[in-house]
């Protein structure tokens, strides 16, 4: 048992230095000392104790009994040094607490139950081991001492709360049999006992844990890196705590080469339109792409995007040029991208949905004389000239009636389809190699301004014959293109299918986020791979189950991606139950390795309790370290930083050497995956999230080091919102953290501090938020602006002066609603129902803003989606984001249907003059 008892005859003055004692002991924030589970922690502590049992060497158990039998520290403590060592390297921590039974013999004899205490240590990663054997004796005879304080009243005192699963204060307990008795402390809710015993001159260890927590194959792992590290005190206990190994060159081989072993060849110097060429003369004359009514062939697509090429050359795009894309995901994409390529290009894209000022922070940024768009965005995009001078020329790539007529009132030349489609159809003789540069994909930046990524031909390709190993891909290979074409996902998903003979199949957004339609297109187009976010996963799902089971056939989908974000175990299980012969893989990567790192397969049902879905194992020709902050390589089980090396790993950021040196760094190991041939430097990107191995060889990804977040898809440097916020004048701090409102469903919510002479006033406050949102409408894409911009007097801290974010107050989205006015009109209530349906709400007021209650940009698009079947008017997406209360989008909807009405009224009145002529 835990120490709760006071002795009678102890009166509470003699019992007030033990409470003193233990109040410095435990003062501050208390670390939480314990491992990673396997399981998901229940809620009330249940399971079993299992036990792994391993030996001490002869040789090592002899060194330490005759270590203790020449100085002044007993067995035990060296052994709980050890584990402390242990405890601070796996925490990455100095700060560690261990419970301890209490050495007592008369309780024995009194037949009085074990106490168990906190023992709290410094384990000060500068110090030696002997060092820290004279603080770990120190602290565990004073805490023999101060045994007797009553540790339910500590608790109070401390204001720590009292859990049906877990053991208060520690998790992990240490004992050596021979002085302490193991039968109570066996009865404790901890979830780790050490249990050392010394039999003659042999040392033994018992781990007991909970076997729903941990995996035995977990456990041994652990006894064997505790072993290595007794043996390196042991041999010299004057090595300081920093440099003490647990990895023996064993270890080292195994991460390092084997988890690695991944070498493929892969035609890494060629280049992306060189291997769709040679794509064109094998296959000429089959579907390459799809969208919507249109299908091209091979041939077609190939001589389109040469006639684009033409036009780009004749205007000057050399190897190396930045080349803008903005404009919707469709044919014409996937042709802009082709022809950048063709004339030795970097394309640029740049999502049509971004606020003006980041288009142009993008466009001036990577300096593109020349941007590919579509006739909607001319307006836009030659008012954007005079911020952006770098800007020469715009290729329309269908037909603008007057371009003339717009470019005669401005410096800027305008090009459509008509001065390019009567070009020669062949392919150009431009020299470049897989080394050149492919493009470059801009994410989220901490600094508060977006930052371009530069991936080459041969990195991409790596990645692209990757996935066709790893997912046995051939010509049968159907894709659906379903990422933002802003999205490095979007990269292999519009080139990898006509790389291999294989059709790419793009939809529009409005399909995506209807799962009646995106199931209709998986059916119709034979799709063999989809990917997927979470969240549109889960609306598929929900809608397959609502058809008969007859219906739900995908005859010949082979595979379900998920990626983009962390997925559930419980979404992975509901697919597999529902398609039990389609797998599922979990994929993972950063922009800055040309997309996917890593890849797990999930061929049956994952175990309901397991915590996380793993992120795989390395995709060819790159490797995977898993490190700590000194760059060293961590064990098995422990956390660090995922770290990449190899064919895939960026050039850098564009005009950003600081962050570039920051996060790609000199690789110090020798492995497998080298850079690719030319390329002389050898770097490592640090992507900045933690995971760690599991002993299979797979990674299990366990969230970012920083306050990076990935939300559907996006990448997110919660910095960068926080740092447009603080340019409000009335702001004096502000932070910004990722609610789950579901493990599938992740909102941003802003917490903003006003000086203090605003404080108290409310009205002020809620003009200040009004100005926010308006300020972050304007300069952030929507999937970055907070879903809810909570006042707070100030920002909680921890003891050691830190952000305390667990402490930061829950927003209560369906509480988020202005003060409530019902719908007045047929027109309101149609858009309201709509709305409550979409945010899954019971009722909402004309005045309530659409993303005040939690929506974002795929709700919109279904909205929109069902505001056009209901009123029959054509609406575009950007009017929720215009006009975002129930009032508004009804007073936009009745002006269309007005000029609808007069439009039709002008035709008929035409057909009747015809008529009487």
């Amino acid at each position: 048992m835990i120490a709760n008892e006071t002795k009678n005859n102890l009166s509470a003055e003699n019992l007030f230095p033990q409470k003193i004692y233990w109040l410095n002991q435990l003062a501050g924030e208390l670390p939480e000392t314990t491992l990673i589970t396997d399981y998901v922690r229940p809620g009330i502590y249940e399971g079993t104790k299992q036990v792994v049992s391993f030996v001490i060497p002869n040789d090592l158990s002899q060194k330490v009994i005759k270590f203790t039998n020449n100085s002044n520290f007993a067995i035990y403590l060296v052994l709980l040094a050890g584990l402390n060592i242990f405890l601070g390297k796996y925490n990455n921590t100095n700060d560690v607490i261990v419970g301890s039974p209490v050495y007592q013999p008369a309780r024995k004899i009194e037949n009085l139950p074990t106490k168990v205490i906190p023992l709290r240590f410094n384990v000060d990663h500068q110090i030696t081991f002997k060092d820290l054997l004279v603080q770990v004796k120190e602290i565990t005879l004073n805490g023999y001492t101060h045994q007797n304080y009553a540790f339910d009243e500590l608790m109070e005192l401390l204001d720590l709360p009292h859990t049906q699963n877990r053991c208060p204060i520690f998790d992990i307990v240490a004992l050596l049999e021979n002085i302490h008795c193991l039968t109570d402390v066996k009865s404790l809710k901890n979830d780790l006992t050490f249990a050392f015993k010394v039999n003659s001159n042999l040392i033994v260890g018992n781990i007991y844990y909970n076997d729903l927590l941990f995996t035995e194959e977990s456990i041994q792992i652990i006894a064997k890196y505790y072993i290595n590290i007794l043996n390196a005190v042991l041999n010299n206990c004057l090595i300081k705590i920093s440099e003490i190994p647990i990895l023996n060159a064993g270890d080292r081989t195994n991460l390092l080469t084997t988890f690695n072993d991944n070498t493929k060849l892969y035609p890494i110097n060629q280049t992306i339109d060189q291997l769709f060429a040679k794509q064109v003369e094998q296959t000429p004359n089959k579907i390459a792409t799809v969208f919507g009514n249109t299908r091209l062939t091979y041939q077609q697509l190939n001589a389109r995007a040469n006639q684009l090429a033409m036009l780009l050359a004749k205007l000057g795009v050399q190897t190396g040029d930045f080349v803008g894309i903005i404009k919707e995901r469709d044919i014409n994409f996937i042709i802009g991208i082709l022809a950048i390529h063709k004339v030795g290009g970097v394309y640029v894209p740049i999502d049509s949905t971004y606020p003006p000022d980041r288009i142009k922070y993008m466009i001036s940024n990577s300096a593109a004389r020349i941007l590919l768009t579509d006739s909607a965005y001319l307006d836009i995009l030659v008012a954007s000239q005079e911020h952006c001078p770098c800007l020469e020329c715009l290729i329309c790539l269908d037909i603008k009636s007057d371009k003339q007529a717009l470019a005669a009132t401005h410096t800027i030349n305008i090009y459509d389809e008509l001065d390019f489609a009567n070009l020669p159809p062949e392919n150009l003789e431009v020299k470049h190699q897989g080394t050149d540069p492919a493009y470059m994909i801009y994410t989220s930046g901490s600094t508060g301004l977006p930052k371009g990524v530069i991936i080459r031909h041969g990195s991409a390709i790596n990645h692209i014959y990757g996935e066709f190993d790893a997912l046995n891909l051939d010509e049968n290979f159907a894709f659906l293109q379903t990422a933002p074409a802003s999205s490095d996902i979007s990269v292999w998903q519009f080139l990898a299918p006509i790389l291999i003979g294989g059709k790419t199949v793009i939809i529009d957004t409005e399909i995506i986020c209807n799962p009646a339609k995106l199931f209709q297109v998986i059916q119709t187009e034979k799709i063999t791979i989809v990917e997927l976010v979470p969240v549109i996963l889960s609306s598929l799902l929900d809608y397959i189950a609502q058809l008969p089971p007859d219906a739900r056939l995908l005859s010949h989908l082979q595979w379900m991606m998920v990626t983009g974000e962390s997925v559930s175990v419980e979404l992975v299980n509901k697919w597999l139950r529902m398609y039990p012969e389609i797998k599922v893989v979990n994929a993972y990567g950063p922009s800055e390795a040309a997309d996917d790192i890593t890849q797990f397969i999930v061929d049956q049902p994952l175990p309901e309790n397991q915590r996380t879905v793993p992120i795989g194992k390395p995709l060819a020709n790159l490797n995977i370290y898993i490190l700590d902050a000194k760059m060293q390589l961590v064990p098995i089980g422990f956390p660090g930083e995922i770290c990449v090396s190899g064919y895939g790993v960026a050039e850098g950021y564009w005009q950003n050497e600081e962050m570039t040196k920051a996060n790609f760094v000199p690789n110090p190991f020798t492995t497998n995956a080298k850079p690719l041939p030319g390329i002389d430097k050898d770097l490592i990107y640090k992507t900045g999230d933690l995971g760690r191995w599991l002993p299979d060889g797979n990674i299990e990804f366990l969230g970012r080091i920083d306050h990076q977040v990935k939300i559907r898809g996006f990448r997110i440097e919660l910095g960068e919102i926080e740092a447009l916020i603080s340019q409000h004048s009335a702001v004096k701090e502000t932070v910004v953290i990722v609610q789950e409102e579901s493990h599938d469903d992740k909102r941003l919510v802003a917490y903003i501090v006003l000086d203090f002479e605003f404080h108290q006033d409310d009205k002020f406050t809620s003009k200040v938020i009004l100005e926010l949102r308006k300020l972050l409408q304007e300069r952030l894409p929507e999937y970055m602006v907070p879903a809810a911009i909570l006042p707070l007097e100030a920002i909680p801290l921890t003891p050691s002066g830190k952000i305390d974010r667990r402490a930061l107050p829950v927003a209560n989205f369906q509480n988020e609603a202005v003060s409530f006015v019902a719908p007045r009109t047929p027109a309101e209530e149609i858009v309201a129902d709509i709305w409550m349906q979409i945010l899954k709400r019971e009722q909402i007021g004309i005045h309530d803003n659409f993303f005040d209650l939690g929506g974002h940009s795929l709700l919109a698009t279904q909205v929109i989606s069902r505001l056009r079947e209901a009123f029959k008017v054509e609406l575009p997406l950007r009017s929720l984001f215009e006009a975002s209360t129930v009032a508004q989008l009804v007073e936009r909807i009745e002006k269309m249907l007005t000029v609808q009405q007069l439009q039709f009224m002008s035709i008929d009145a035409v057909d009747r003059e015809e008529i009487e002529i």
